[in-house]
């Protein structure tokens, strides 16, 4: 789609001036494009090689020519023209490959694309570093992938292109998750050795992952970001909120140890709602374990984290420790 539309304002972007006399060749005018080109003059090649081609000229080989010739013009003139020209020109060769090595155009892909990056059209160099990943020089890309990663964890819903009709349905949700998936994938591709990349990569996939099920592994990365000290207040947030999250699973499957590991942590943290849920779950396992007096310990610090909360935890913090404190009480007195 984005190929046809590119190849649509080819007409818009190239010289009108086929058949409008001077009396030159084709091949007169692809030498004179050459040697501007050997020269530096890119920009006057460009426009030789543009019209070349609109005389109907598709050879491979000129096409890629024409191609270099047009990313150099992007690379020196940095303006959206050239850019755009650049673009229309390797995909006309992309359509038109023939014996081109593939590499040749997947690198030519790549150069534009940073290009791209390098004046903040991200939309455009995602799009570029999608097509030179076409041409399987993967070996080479692993800051491209970083590129596609960030950008699709700030981005993710414009890229899945999910249709006005299935908005805010399950279906939207399974194609935003697939679509966050295939970039998870890209970034696993990363060698662990490019440690100058590590903390770009686990935020990108801090800002992927909520995307998918996998809340133990988001979890993981959320650790690993705050140990590094790379991570924002609100992922801090989200990283305490998933040890509450995989504390309950632990201690549904019986794993208290590791429950309880997880729950001091969030209540040795400065979050005052996240600390009074860790409290009140510390006291129902102490009630559960028959140890009531550490149970009412706890409900007591919940209550007193922040006085006068109203949050669900505490107002139930303060009933269990309302109804222990008398039948601990009424068991005194027994005795």
């Amino acid at each position: 789609m984005i190929r046809a539309a590119v190849a649509l304002s080819l007409f818009l972007l190239l010289p009108v001036s086929a058949g409008c006399g001077g009396g030159e060749t084709s091949s007169d005018i692809l030498e004179e494009a050459r040697l501007l080109r050997q020269s530096g003059n890119y920009v006057q090649a460009v426009m030789l090689f543009e019209e070349a081609v609109a005389r109907g000229d598709s050879q491979p080989e000129l096409l890629l020519d024409y191609a270099e010739t047009a990313v150099l013009a992007a690379q020196t003139e940095r303006n959206t023209l050239y850019r755009q020209k650049a673009k229309v020109a390797v995909t006309l060769l992309s359509d038109h490959s023939g014996d081109i090595n593939p590499r040749e155009i997947g690198e030519l892909w790549r150069r534009l694309a940073w290009e791209m990056a390098r004046d903040s059209d991200s939309l455009q160099a995602f799009h570029c570093f999608e097509n030179a990943l076409d041409y399987e020089i993967n070996d080479t890309f692993e800051s491209e992938w970083l590129f596609r990663g960030v950008y699709a964890g700030n981005h993710l819903e414009l890229l899945a292109e999910i249709p006005d009709t299935l908005a805010g349905s399950a279906a939207a949700d399974s194609i935003l998750t697939i679509t966050a998936e295939i970039f998870l994938v890209e970034l696993d591709r990363i060698p662990r050795p490019r440690t100058d990349l590590r903390e770009d990569i686990l935020r990108a996939k801090a800002a992927l992952l909520p995307y998918t099920s996998r809340t133990e592994q988001e979890l993981e990365v959320l650790t690993e970001l705050d140990r590094l000290g790379g991570i924002q207040p609100d992922a801090r947030l989200r990283r305490i909120r998933l040890l509450l999250c995989v504390a309950e699973a632990d201690i549904a499957e019986n794993r208290l140890t590791l429950a309880r590991e997880k729950l001091l942590e969030v209540w040795n943290s400065n979050f005052s709602g996240e600390r009074i849920e860790s409290a009140y779950i510390f006291g129902l396992m102490e009630e559960g374990n028959g140890d009531i007096e550490s149970a009412l310990q706890w409900y007591r610090r919940a209550c007193t984290v922040s006085p006068g909360s109203s949050s669900q935890f505490a107002l139930l913090a303060a009933v269990r420790r309302d109804s222990l404190t008398y039948d601990y009480e009424r068991m005194e007195q027994d005795n």
